[in-house]
């Protein structure tokens, strides 16, 4: 004798089993039984999402970018700095911030949001402490302090639209 089987209806996006009497998907939250404009709507949606997870990846990986130039600009403007003044404490600093802002750069891949808001408050903090001690330091180089600051801004706010995303 055959045996009868019914079948669970399933989400046409996910294949998730659903209910008979869900309207919407509760893994992906597609409109399986809704209207044809609600089904498209879901599909505009996602792809809208999908091209901002883009742009945000490209950003920080941008930002990322940034922090290696960083890094080796603080490194051989302080052996510049050394052999022009030859104070030790200048390359010693300059050495640390670098391997500071390598070692974030590594970390960008893992936390996005907190490497760059910790190198951004570095970077603020660096240009803060210069002026403190040197007040014509805040206009010699504005040119890539801005550069630098609106590029880690930029990855910065990808980072944090990317994690509100996934928690959506």
């Amino acid at each position: 004798m055959e045996e009868l089987t019914m079948q669970q209806p399933v989400c046409s996006q996910c294949e998730t089993v659903l209910t008979t009497e869900t309207k919407f998907c509760t893994h992906c939250g597609y409109p399986e039984l809704g209207s044809e404009k609600e089904q498209s709507q879901f599909h505009a949606k996602r792809v809208m999402a999908n091209q901002q997870h883009e742009v945000n990846t490209k950003r920080i990986a941008s930002a990322q970018k940034t922090l290696y130039w960083m890094s080796g600009i603080f490194l051989v403007f302080g052996l510049f700095y050394f052999f022009r003044t030859e104070d030790i404490s200048i390359l010693i600093t300059n050495a640390i911030l670098s391997i500071l802002y390598l070692l974030l750069a590594f970390w960008t891949k893992e936390k996005p949001f907190a490497t760059l808001l910790s190198a951004l408050l570095l970077y603020l903090t660096v240009i803060a402490i210069n002026a403190v001690v040197d007040p014509m330091s805040l206009l010699s180089g504005i040119i890539m302090k801005v550069i630098f600051l609106s590029l880690l801004i930029k990855g910065l706010y990808s980072a944090s639209q990317s994690t509100s995303m996934r928690t959506i």
